[in-house]
């Protein structure tokens, strides 16, 4: 889990209410474009985004919530997803892009979002494991953000390796000349 979570009385109410119908929400950031799909039929519209309803996301395993600054990895199970969203994951670099899986209730009478979904999780994907029979089966490990510290920076902060991030860039072009020359403080 990241961060503290607001949620609003409204939302409070429909988890507490003797019917309640929650509805979960994905939304997987790639370059292409974002993948959005929720646990219904039909499209819900929320935070200026439309999500496609797939009945069923197949299962999210427990997300746990530590206090430590250790990996909380989830594992989100997509299954019976259209082949186009399938086709975006095999041919899209999704390592490293962002996920978010948001809860919110609907409201059974008006079939409408009670209030905006609360982030459930967020995260970094790290491995997508897809399985096709009749139907496709895409598993995606999210990593919690609190994974990449565990993950040695290789910056070197010389001008090669600006070049390979920025080409054309000459903020570091002379910071190779700085290690051997000698620098007076306060002298003339």
């Amino acid at each position: 889990m990241t961060g503290s979570r607001s949620i609003t009385t409204t939302t409070i109410a429909a988890a507490a209410a003797k019917t309640i119908h929650p509805v979960l929400f994905a939304k997987l950031q790639l370059d292409s474009g974002n993948i959005l799909v929720h646990t219904e039929l039909g499209n819900i519209t929320f935070g200026g985004d439309t999500y496609l309803g797939i009945g069923s996301f197949g299962g999210i395993s427990p997300a746990d919530e530590v206090s430590d600054l250790s990996r909380t990895p989830i594992s989100l199970t997509l299954s019976g997803i259209p082949n186009t969203i399938t086709a975006i994951v095999l041919g899209q670099y999704y390592q490293g892009r962002r996920a978010t899986i948001y809860l919110g209730y609907l409201d059974l009478t008006t079939n409408t979002l009670v209030d905006t979904p609360a982030i459930l999780y967020r995260g970094l994907i790290d491995t997508a494991d897809i399985q096709q029979d009749k139907s496709c089966t895409v598993t995606l490990s999210v990593e919690s953000r609190f994974a990449v510290w565990e993950t040695p920076l290789t910056r070197r902060y010389n001008n090669a390796d600006q070049q390979t991030r920025f080409p054309g860039d000459r903020g570091l072009e002379f910071t190779e000349q700085t290690t051997d020359k000698p620098i007076f403080w306060g002298g003339a």
